[in-house]
């Protein structure tokens, strides 16, 4: 074989066109957009092929054909062909029509190919796939290859499920492992866990640790929730209200009502408006169950007293330890004994106690089949539902001490918190805070329920007890300050639709965004935001300024 030149030519029979590749070949543009010009045909004029070549090769040489013809590329002798091997780019041998020759030559000793392929007639060709790596790689489709793609695309489907499902057990065990221990609960490492979110079964139990209502110690949590439960009793006695009075059996005219019979009056309006697309709140039972806890607090705390909104806060306590209930009802009756150290002691009856409408639950066929949205309240003893109603109401305590200034005469706390979102904004999405601005937006207008009702009526319940999981791990809780930066993530979601909308436009959809479809994942997309924010601006009051 004589010498090669530093060159490659690839040529095409039957056509005028010859491509030159020296040096600097490959350097310059990527290899797909060499493939794509390859389908210009037809007549063109000496520019365009040349800045067609151009753009392809930049600096590269171009050999025009000897004779004046224009340049034609036949797009058959890509894929059709038989090529005979030669030991020089420059001797060119010319075949007939239904033998074509593709010959390559390198200057490299180590590569020289050839492509043999008979031209067999005129058959029909199905469109390649190219590969974005390596585009001169094809992959005929056809039906095997696509019967073959869908079930691989079921298959990861059902993998991703299977992964789920691990993930799901793996954080259940990890759960169980901390609220199984046998003397005192480490507090640190269940709000690590809880950050990320709580199972659904270990969702209550964990709460009342969270929340500092159940001690850590477990020698002290039995004797703590029964006289706890009892203190609520207590109270509940002692008010002279009869809180299974019928709707419209009001025996006290208004305008000679003392101060509690107003803040029942306005507790009652309330509770029958909380939640109504929810049935569980429809239910006679849990209404009345509301009413005590919301007005025993008013009662007790004075300084606030009951104000609209504080309604709502109780709702996920009392939905969490009303679904605990029904889990452990549902494990008793399949004698799943392996989680009754994991039951919140008081809630089952013991075995010296008799239940009546207990015992019916346990006999009943469909009550694997009950969960909050077919549960109804009125198959609840009087014993269930005063434990339910009593941790409740000491969680919602609880919760309220970390937020109290934004109950009490002129709600401080809450134009507080609102200003600190409004300059918050100012770091995070300067250009939302100027379209406010120019529209004449007050962030009070619209965030002022989102401190109050802590974003109960934007979002979906579940929603909301999910969020509650992150909350209660914070350390204060994230009721307070923490609430703000979410707050910001949320409105940050819709930023760039609300900055298209005016004024009008902007106060209604702000009043109801739309949430109703929202996952899991979206709230915990805006936790993971807020608290980015959080690590960057808490305690740097530049921010505030």
């Amino acid at each position: 074989m004589g010498k090669k030149k530093q060159e490659m030519a690839q040529i095409y029979n039957g056509s005028s066109n010859e491509f030159i590749f020296e040096g600097q070949g490959g350097k310059g543009k990527n290899l797909s957009s060499f493939l794509k010009n390859l389908s210009l045909t037809g007549n063109s004029s000496r520019d365009s092929i040349e800045e067609a070549n151009s753009n392809i090769y930049g600096n590269l040489s171009y050999k025009k054909p000897n004779n004046n013809s224009n340049p034609h590329i036949n797009n058959s002798s890509l894929y059709q062909g038989s090529s005979n091997r030669s030991t020089s780019s420059s001797n060119i041998h010319t075949s007939s029509k239904s033998d074509r020759h593709v010959r390559y030559k390198d200057s490299d000793d180590d590569w020289d190919a050839d492509i043999n392929e008979k031209n067999t007639g005129t058959t029909s060709y199905s469109a390649p796939m190219m590969d974005s790596l390596y585009p001169d790689l094809t992959v005929q489709l056809n039906h095997e290859t696509i019967t073959k793609q869908s079930i691989d695309i079921e298959d990861m489907k059902t993998k991703i499920e299977i992964n789920k499902l691990n993930l799901l057990n793996s954080k259940y065990a990890k759960f169980r492992t901390i609220l199984t221990s046998e003397s005192i609960i480490d507090i640190q490492e269940l709000r690590k866990l809880s950050w990320n979110g709580i199972p659904n079964e270990l969702r209550a139990l964990s709460w009342l640790l969270l929340l500092g209502y159940l001690p850590t110690n477990k020698a002290r949590q039995i004797s703590t929730l029964k006289r706890k439960r009892q203190e609520y009793l207590e109270g509940i006695r002692n008010v002279q209200i009869n809180f299974d009075e019928p709707e419209n059996n009001s025996t006290t005219s208004l305008s000679n009502a003392g101060r509690e019979k107003l803040i029942y009056h306005q507790i009652k309006i309330d509770v029958k408006r909380t939640n109504p697309t929810i049935p569980l709140y429809g239910y006679h039972n849990t209404q009345v169950s509301l009413r005590k806890v919301l007005y025993l607090w008013a009662i007790r705390h004075p300084a606030s007293g009951y104000v609209q909104g504080i309604n709502d806060l109780a709702t996920p306590f009392f939905q969490i330890f009303l679904n605990n209930y029904i889990w452990q009802l549902q494990r008793k009756q399949t004698k799943s004994n392996q989680d009754e150290e994991l039951f919140i002691p008081g809630y089952l009856a013991l075995d010296n106690e008799i239940d009546e409408k207990e015992n019916q639950l346990l006999e009943d066929p469909n009550l694997q089949n009950y969960n909050l949205d077919n549960f109804d309240t009125s198959k609840l003893s009087n014993r269930v539902r005063s434990i339910i109603e009593a941790d409740s109401y000491w969680c919602l305590s609880r919760l309220l001490e970390n937020i109290t200034d934004n109950y009490i005469h002129e709600q401080p706390g809450i134009i507080r918190q609102v200003n600190e979102l409004k300059n918050l904004m100012t770091k995070i999405d300067n250009n939302l805070l100027k379209h406010f601005e120019n529209e004449g937006i007050e962030f009070l207008q619209f965030s002022f329920r989102w401190m109050n009702c802590l974003l109960m009526r934007e979002l979906p319940i579940n929603l909301i007890i999910r969020m509650w999981d992150t909350y209660l791990s914070e350390q204060p809780l994230g009721f307070n300050t923490f609430h703000t930066y979410v707050c910001a993530a949320f409105l940050v979601k819709f930023s760039t639709i609300l900055q298209q909308k005016d004024f009008q436009e902007i106060l209604l959809f702000l009043q109801n965004p739309p949430t109703a479809n929202w996952k899991e994942k979206d709230v915990e997309m805006m936790l993971s935001e807020a608290f980015i924010w959080q690590s960057l601006y808490k305690n740097a009051s530049a921010h505030l300024r």
